[in-house]
């Protein structure tokens, strides 16, 4: 994670709004993959789909609120 003490409040802006526009993306896009019927993939790749974003969701997460902290100090 960058460093946001070196960030000015434009900045940290900025990467909220890009941080939450990641976040928005990548829950669509799990809930695309994962509601789609018709397709087969095996369960173990489904499984590691299914971690991958949920792991990314939980670091996007984590960013946005170090984040709207920095901008509340």
């Amino acid at each position: 994670m960058k460093d946001l003490t070196k960030l000015t409040d434009e900045e940290l802006k900025e990467r909220l709004a890009n941080l939450k526009e990641d976040l928005q993306d990548t829950e669509y896009e799990r809930g695309f993959t994962f509601k789609q019927s018709g397709v087969h993939v095996s369960s173990s790749k489904v499984s590691i789909q299914m971690e991958e974003f949920d792991s990314e969701i939980a670091r996007l997460k984590e960013e946005i609120s170090a984040c709207e902290e920095a901008l509340t100090d």
